[in-house]
């Protein structure tokens, strides 16, 4: 803690300011002075084992590397103190970047990462062009520039990269618990990837509440308990023996309660000349005791000093000239701080004011009433809009007024167009909910949910497009509003592994059949996607009846009712044309959004239509990236992820299901959590990576099998059939709901019905897999793809005899060579056919088949299945091993690593490699730094003559 030293004298805003480099680690942002309770920072009193975590952290970030420290605590416990200890020791040789959260600006949409920012915005004109105009535009400073929170995290992890690039770099946040939705998002992104930018991120929170780095890999987590005795005891002074133990008792090893309590003694009490009885000490909650103490000295300021106080308290800026603007229209000047700053409540440095304690601000906004914060911020909003700063000032004007108000909802409604043209996804949800809030009308007030629950969506801010969805579905009339509340609702079910509800989708899209038949039309094709994956048997038929209410408006209603109408009585071979012109047309329409082209693009899954499937993948993966949409990015990588699998890239998989894993943790969709998570887990399956595919599934898995969890069961399962436990793969399948089973035909088909088919003949339950097969052989002769009908005949094979048999697996073989999709399942019918000949004592014949599946087993790494072909040589009296694969210099990477130097062999620069992978660019330096060496070269123009394809078996080195 700090120690009681006497205090420096207050600054005041008098005369000439003197010239300070804003930039320098002199200027007052940075300075010593705005520690636990204005004094200049001396000495900690115990806090050994957490000061040494942040030497630790701090040391790593002189030496280039980055880590993160999160203290928590109750109020008072010392959480700032340590915070300034780390400033201290950092003074010397590390740039320092302060930010706080603030209680009364949590709904102003990026106003804790101003703060944070500010002094180093004049950098962001060395950032690549999309960056520099995202952070500019979060905070008002261009017009017409593209913003969300996920490119705003990249823009702030590259700026921060950049100051630490001339000297390191330490970012204080106290009070996160405080910080407005949209900076704590940007802040959780940058935390989770910093790597080797010579950053140490540190972050205070009170306890019981979350942080911006709550489940981000190895951070430092260091809770603050009460100090012991004796370092209280030390923090107290000189104190009479009795007074002492009194204090100790009363502060329950909370230091700030102890400097509070101590300071407000009597020099008679401090000599124990009165009996503690006279003390008047409070009982209680130490934290609600030091509020109470905190707004009592508040409350003792002249009112016109209180007045001051609210007006900084009310805004994050922390400009002196706003506030004291703001201050003359509450009957307040420059001269009534002094009383503040005298009592040590605000440091003045130059046109700063900063409190010198989180405590001083949310007592000065708490302690007054209603009536005085409301005048507040209208002054605040006129001091802002003076300003030329009307964003700013709308939020203040909407924080001023009580109740509905029509006028200040309309500026809202302004405020969050202005954010959606420069593409602030998360801003215009804020902003739009702000406005429904000051809106009496109904109809008014459902229209103003809607457009922030899709902003909210396009955002990644699922759980608040739930709530605003919620709330506005039982007011809203309005057909095109209803429609939009659907679609917004039907994703979320989707993303949040909820029931689906195709009867709402149904119903809005029969109130717009007339009006907007082809939006209606799509809004069909998208409850159709709801009902087949909802794992409910009964929803397609209900959706087919729930049809009759549209009108047959356009071609497109009657294409998607007939196609609904075939897939309820199962008659797929009639539906399949209908879905895919219905597909086809849709995708060609110029102006469907972009989350409606990704589910679009399901699909093309759906039709096996793999080729089609990773192309369009591909282009709204990079759509997502562009446009900000990243809340959408998940869904789109997990298409490319299945196309990727099908066509046996399996490297590729690991990247792209890596970053869809990240992305979509971070913005709790864990829906897609369990998907990227599943593939991943398939790939580890297939290279018998038992112990990674066990951590991968365990957590999806462990409340039993969802819709989200269908690639770990069958990643478990396959993991079963490589180590020949059949018993297990029938057990595992067996708990699966046959309705999960038909969610994604092309995943559940090659990897679950195939899976099955070949158990239970093996264990001798051949008619476990008659009706499975059943649906499969109708599904792949319906979507007449070569791969799928080759599936369907391997595996009606192995439920035959004699010449059947061969005839099946004759027409599988000749359906692979028409088609590169899975190689996996290729490999899987040469191993079977091979098995079958050898059985039947057809060596000659059995050899080559064993031998291509070998090739391709062994290009794909997938161990076990290695195993079981060299067992089947070995058994044909194979005499020449076939020589083992050598690892090639790709494997030596990681899939990080991989996409780094893939990226920079087609000559992007580092800035351009960050900003699309999402890192920064030191960190890409870095990866580049462990690539060269695994790889054997030592630069760009190595890369360029080197065969990156993860999926040649060679990629040997240099061309």
């Amino acid at each position: 803690m700090i120690s009681a030293a006497s205090p420096s004298p207050p600054l005041r805003p008098h005369g000439p300011v003197p010239d300070v480099d804003a930039h320098s680690s002199t200027a007052c942002e940075l300075s010593g002075l705005d520690d636990l309770s204005g004094l200049p920072v001396a000495e900690i009193y115990g806090r050994s084992t957490e000061r040494a975590v942040i030497d630790e952290v701090l040391a790593r970030a002189r030496a280039g590397d980055s880590g993160v420290v999160v203290v928590r605590g109750e109020a008072g416990i010392g959480k700032t103190a340590l915070l300034e200890y780390a400033a201290a020791g950092a003074a010397t040789d590390m740039r320092v970047l302060r930010g706080a959260g603030i209680e009364s600006e949590t709904k102003l949409p990026f106003s804790g990462l101003h703060l944070l920012l500010a002094p180093v915005l004049h950098l962001r004109n060395k950032l690549p062009g999309p960056q520099s105009e995202a952070l500019g535009a979060a905070f008002g400073l261009v017009d017409q520039a593209r913003s969300d929170r996920f490119l705003l995290g990249l823009a702030t992890l590259s700026l921060l990269g950049e100051v630490a690039a001339a000297e390191p770099l330490l970012v204080l946040v106290d009070d996160t618990q405080w910080l407005d939705q949209c900076s704590a998002a940007v802040l959780s992104w940058v935390a989770r990837r910093l790597r080797a930018e010579g950053v140490a991120l540190l972050l205070a929170v009170r306890d019981g509440y979350p942080t911006p780095a709550e489940g981000v890999p190895d951070v430092r987590d260091l809770r603050l308990t009460a100090l012991d005795r004796g370092s209280s005891a030390m923090l107290l002074g000189d104190l009479a023996g009795h007074v002492k133990d009194h204090l100790l008792a009363e502060a329950q090893g909370n230091p700030l309660a102890l400097l509070e309590l101590s300071a407000a003694l009597t020099p008679e009490q401090r000599a124990g000349e009165l009996p503690s009885a006279t003390f008047h000490l409070h009982h209680g909650p130490m934290s609600g005791q030091l509020e109470s103490a905190f707004a009592q000295r508040v409350r003792a300021l002249p009112e016109r000093t209180r007045s001051l106080l609210l007006a900084a308290a009310a805004d994050d800026s922390g400009d002196l000239h706003l506030v004291l603007t703001a201050g003359r229209r509450l009957g307040a000047d420059v001269a009534d701080l002094e009383p503040a700053e005298d009592d040590r409540m605000v440091h003045i440095c130059g046109d700063r004011l900063r409190f010198t304690h989180p405590l001083f601000r949310a007592a000065a906004y708490r302690s007054s009433s209603l009536q005085a914060r409301l005048a507040a911020h209208a002054a605040l909003a006129e001091a802002f809009g003076e300003g030329g700063m009307a964003d700013r000032s709308a939020w203040h004007r909407a924080a001023a007024v009580h109740g509905a108000d029509e006028s200040v909802a309309a500026e809202m409604e302004r405020t969050a167009e202005n954010a959606r043209a420069r593409g602030g996804h998360a801003a215009v949800a804020t902003a739009y909910h702000r406005a429904a809030q000051l809106t009496s009308d109904l109809g008014q007030r459902a229209r103003r949910l809607d457009a922030a629950a899709q902003a909210a969506l396009d955002a990644g801010m699922t759980s608040f497009a739930t709530h605003l969805a919620d709330r506005a579905w039982p007011i809203a009339r309005d057909p095109m509003v209803r429609a939009g509340l659907a679609m917004v609702r039907a994703a979320i079910a989707q993303e949040q592994d909820l029931r689906a509800r195709p009867e709402e989708t149904v119903e809005a899209a029969a109130g717009l059949a007339k009006q907007a038949p082809d939006t209606a039309a799509t809004m069909l094709l998208f409850a159709l996607i709801s009902a087949w994956s909802g794992g409910e048997p009964y929803q397609l038929p209900q959706l087919a009846a729930s049809t009759a209410i549209v009108p047959r408006s356009s071609p497109m209603l009657a294409e998607v009712t007939a196609a609904i109408a075939h897939l309820a009585d199962e008659r797929w071979a009639q539906a399949v044309p209908h879905i895919r012109s219905l597909v086809h047309e849709i995708s060609s329409t110029a102006n469907l959004a972009t989350w409606q082209r990704i589910t679009v693009q399901w699909w093309f899954l759906w039709l096996a239509d793999i080729h089609a499937g990773q192309e369009g993948a591909v282009v709204l993966a990079d759509r997502c990236q562009a446009q900000g949409n990243i809340g959408l990015l998940p869904r789109a990588l997990l298409h490319l992820a299945r196309t990727q699998l099908l066509l046996g890239r399996h490297r590729d998989v690991l990247s792209t299901s890596e970053e869809g894993l990240r992305v979509a943790a971070h913005t709790e969709q864990p829906h897609f959590v369990g998907h990227h998570a599943g593939l991943l887990a398939c790939v580890a399956a297939i290279e018998g990576d038992q112990a990674r595919c066990a951590e991968l599934t365990e957590d999806i898995l462990a409340d039993g099998v969802s819709e989200r969890g269908i690639e770990c069961v069958y990643a478990r399962a396959l993991l079963d059939l490589g180590n020949g436990q059949y018993e297990a793969v029938l057990r595992r399948l067996a708990r699966v709901p046959q309705a999960l089973m038909r969610h994604h035909p092309a995943i559940d088909h090659s990897l679950g019905t195939a899976t099955l088919v070949e158990a239970a003949v093996r264990q001798g339950h051949p008619t476990l897999a008659v009706a499975p097969l059943a649906r499969l052989r109708r599904w792949a002769h319906a979507t007449g793809q070569p791969w799928t009908v080759a599936i369907a005949a391997r595996c009606q094979a192995q439920l035959a005899d004699g010449e059947e048999a061969e005839r099946h697996y004759e027409q599988a073989i000749r359906l692979h060579r028409q088609d590169d999709a899975y190689p996996f399942e290729a490999a899987r019918t040469h191993l079977l056919y091979g098995e079958f000949l050898r059985r039947r004592r057809q060596r000659n014949r059995a050899r080559p088949l064993l031998r291509s599946a070998l090739d391709i087993f062994e290009q794909l790494g997938a161990a076990p299945w290695i195993d079981r072909v060299r067992a089947e040589l070995r058994a044909t009296g194979e005499t020449s091993q076939p020589k083992e694969r050598t690892s090639g210099l790709l494997d030596r990477l990681t899939s990080q690593e991989l996409q780094v130097v893939r990226l920079a062999a087609a000559g992007l620069s580092n800035a351009d490699i960050a900003a699309r992978l999402y890192l920064s660019p030191r960190t890409v330096g870095y990866h580049l730094y462990k690539a060269y060496p695994k790889l054997g070269i030592s630069s760009r123009n190595d890369l360029a003559r080197m065969d990156l394809d993860p999926d040649d078996p060679d990629n040997s080195g240099l061309s």
